[in-house]
């Protein structure tokens, strides 16, 4: 069982290092989900990048996340499946994935997503996009950081994972706003200094009791 505060959640969108160097690192530090997000690749990239990222995170702390797609999250045995609000709902996941699957996490955008999100016991929320992001083709509307504090209080002991725009310059605005959890996309794929920049936030939100 993850505590509510563990801190970075790691994705994983077309990133500038391999699939393997992103799950060692993420090992190494010691991040409790590593999401893989590839929405471009056709399932069979999918299940080989699974299958990669797996063969390094296998017997560690670091849960595999597979992003929306229960039928693939069955076959290569994730450990947990992330769900979108225009997915199949976790109910009927389960139908699919039976016990190959243990854990499932809902994207939420709004108070009332929360809400709704938390009556079904996710193992925990996304929450967000907090600030601007490119991450996604039709971002949704920004939440800001104003009502963190209320997404944490509404989810009671679902852990809550703010999630878009968040960098090395913003992330103390989030924790400050009373967000325990934070996933950062862009900032860590697009550099050529991911680890070192894992580092930095893990040093972080270590500062922050994470």
């Amino acid at each position: 069982m993850i505590k509510n505060d563990f801190g970075l959640y790691l994705i994983i969108t077309n990133p500038f290092f391999p699939y393997k160097k992103i799950a060692e690192t993420a090992v190494k530090y010691n991040v409790k989900y590593l999401q893989l997000r590839e929405k471009e690749l056709r399932d069979r990239e999918i299940l080989q990048a699974a299958s990669e990222i797996m063969s390094v995170t296998d017997r560690t702390e670091t849960r595999f996340v597979l992003n929306d797609r229960a039928d693939l999250a069955y076959l290569c045995g994730a450990d947990c499946l992330h769900l979108g609000q225009d997915d199949i709902s976790i109910t009927d996941a389960k139908k699919i994935c039976g016990e190959n699957v243990c854990g499932y996490g809902l994207s939420t955008h709004n108070l009332k997503q929360v809400e709704e999100a938390v009556k079904l016991k996710p193992d925990y929320i996304g929450f967000g996009p907090v600030f601007q992001t490119n991450t996604k083709k039709k971002p949704d509307p920004v939440t800001g950081t104003e009502i963190i504090a209320e997404a944490v209080k509404l989810a009671g002991d679902v852990p809550v994972v703010a999630i878009g725009g968040i960098d090395g310059e913003n992330i103390t605005r989030v924790l400050n706003a009373g967000a325990r959890n934070v996933c950062m996309v862009r900032y860590l794929m697009d550099s050529i200094h991911f680890e070192t920049r894992v580092k930095e936030t893990v040093e972080i939100l270590n500062d922050y009791g994470l």
